[in-house]
């Protein structure tokens, strides 16, 4: 390589070895990402700490315990810990026997992770990835059809949107690519903007889940004006900053709490207007 490997470069690699070869040789990877030995191991155990990865025979052998998050490439492993954090946080504002429209995306991926089969919801999706991983669970899900595309294998065209306008949803729980004051919600595609924008329209409320690197940020095509989100789920590093952008709005602003600390009793802090 030209340059040092960031950290999410080295934890792609070592996951896609792991997915193709079920074993790790350190020393073959630390050569090949020109890092030290001790570095390919902190890189596993960070691994292994968020959930991606686990390791037996002090590490010879490895398997995926997250392979449903390789759907979504690099970003996946973005800000990882804090979209843990907000998927979780998010999956408690879910009440038995909802209709859920879900966005494509590592952070929806997040709340398809933690959404429990035994509350009885249904699922509208796009992504084919977050189908799969619902179905297998044994959650309801309809995945909408159309166009497959990207490494997300999300579906996108026409099929797609006469497929959510057939729906009414309790809640739309999309991600962002950003968020701001002078933009609302954006991302970075025009067709999935374009099939968020419809989920919105055919939903009583709408969650955002959006970590702390996606505030201020204006990406080129609208979703929504934030007025129009009813809860944005962010993680307590990026909670000042969203806050900011929101706070000409009348979103909800809720701050995930740590997994290691104590929950909190409902209404206590964590829950703060926008």
């Amino acid at each position: 390589m030209s340059r040092p490997p960031l950290p999410v470069e080295r934890h792609h690699l070592i996951l896609e070895r792991v997915a193709a070869e079920q074993a790790l040789d350190y020393a073959s990877l630390a050569a090949e990402l020109g890092v030290s030995v001790m570095t390919v191991r902190r890189d596993v155990k960070h691994l292994e700490a968020e959930g991606f990865v686990r390791t037996t025979r002090g590490g010879a052998t490895a398997h995926l315990t997250r392979s449903f998050d390789l759907l979504v490439g690099q970003r996946a492993l973005a800000h990882a810990g804090e979209k843990r954090l907000i998927g979780r946080r998010a999956v408690e504002l879910i009440e038995a026997g909802e209709t859920i429209f879900l966005g494509i995306g590592s952070t929806a991926a997040q709340f398809a992770q933690f959404l429990p089969a035994n509350l009885g919801v249904t699922v509208i999706t796009t992504s084919l990835a977050h189908a799969s991983f619902l179905a297998s669970r044994e959650v309801r899900v309809v995945s909408t059809g159309g166009l497959v595309a990207g490494e997300e294998l999300s579906q996108t065209g026409a099929l797609a949107e006469r497929s959510i306008s057939r729906f009414h949803a309790t809640s739309a729980v999309l991600g962002a690519a950003g968020i701001s004051s002078r933009a609302g919600v954006t991302e970075l595609d025009p067709a999935h903007a374009d099939l968020h924008r419809r989920m919105v329209e055919r939903s009583e409320r709408l969650i955002v889940l959006a970590d702390g690197s996606k505030a201020g940020v204006a990406a080129p095509y609208i979703v929504c004006d934030l007025d129009q989100v009813t809860a944005l789920v962010t993680d307590p590093a990026g909670s000042a900053a969203m806050a900011q952008e929101c706070s000409l709005s009348r979103v909800q602003l809720i701050v995930a709490a740590p997994i290691a600390a104590p929950s909190a009793a409902p209404g206590s802090a964590g829950d703060t207007p926008g």
